[in-house]
């Protein structure tokens, strides 16, 4: 096993030594002569190294305790644990495709409990790959927060806004069943709305604009209606730029 290096005095303890020693030999030169003054500096010397050494040997129990070998390392407070990783999209921080499908699951039943029903809006971009080639990986990205923003402003307190794709998104919307194809309606045009507004960058205003389909259908089908609202997207898509398609209810 190799040997421990070993550390050398710090300044602050020999000047501590020091100084103790000059003193003890004073007081001793002044009541027994030169001969009494030297025996006092060195007994006071080696008295003040021991004390000195101990405690910097045995540093305060107050000192911050390091964690065992082998154990667990604490979880800073600032890390969020309630929400497992592979459920969120890293850039927008809205759920992703995992993330959905979870909300699905976890609170499809007490919706259908509470009366309510969804609506699932889901979201394209028009050319958003002109966007990436003309103004930069960076610079779309930023595109992308802000049209997250705006889909989760309609996802509304009881629902949920996800990144479902690279330029896919969804919005779903808990509602009565009253009215609820007209709700459908009415969200998927307020949706095209916010989405064709522009994104003002320090580079430049960035005009978008997007296609919609929308479903309405059971808390406990979830899935299901994002599916029937994908079919929408695509039919809508097919109409031309800035439209959008809600699905027959089933």
């Amino acid at each position: 096993m190799a040997d421990t290096p070993k550390s050398s005095p710090s300044p602050v303890l020999l000047v501590s030594v020091a100084v103790v020693s000059a003193i003890a030999g004073a007081a001793s030169a002044l009541a027994f002569g030169w001969i009494g003054g030297i025996a006092a500096s060195i007994a006071a010397g080696v008295a003040a190294w021991v004390l000195f050494a101990s405690r910097k040997k045995f540093p305060a129990s107050s000192a911050p305790e390091t964690a065992a070998p082998g154990a667990p390392a604490a979880v800073p407070e600032s890390v969020p644990t309630e929400i497992s990783a592979d459920r969120i999209d890293p850039l927008t921080g809205l759920a992703n495709e995992n993330g959905l499908a979870a909300w699905f699951a976890e609170r499809g039943a007490r919706l259908a409990a509470d009366g309510k029903g969804l609506i699932v809006l889901v979201a394209r971009l028009d050319d958003f790959d002109q966007v990436v080639a003309r103004r930069g990986r960076t610079i779309a990205d930023e595109v992308l927060k802000e049209v997250a923003a705006r889909v989760a402003a309609v996802a509304g307190s009881e629902g949920i806004a996800a990144r479902t794709g690279g330029d896919e998104f969804a919005s779903v919307v808990a509602v009565v069943p009253a009215r609820a194809d007209a709700l459908a309606s009415e969200r998927a045009g307020h949706l095209i709305e916010l989405i064709g507004r522009p994104v003002e960058h320090p580079a430049g205003s960035i005009w978008l604009g997007g296609s919609v389909g929308a479903a309405y259908g059971s808390p406990l089908k979830g899935p299901e209606t994002l599916a029937r609202a994908r079919t929408a997207l695509a039919q809508a898509m097919r109409q031309g730029r800035g439209q959008f398609v809600v699905a027959k209810a089933e």
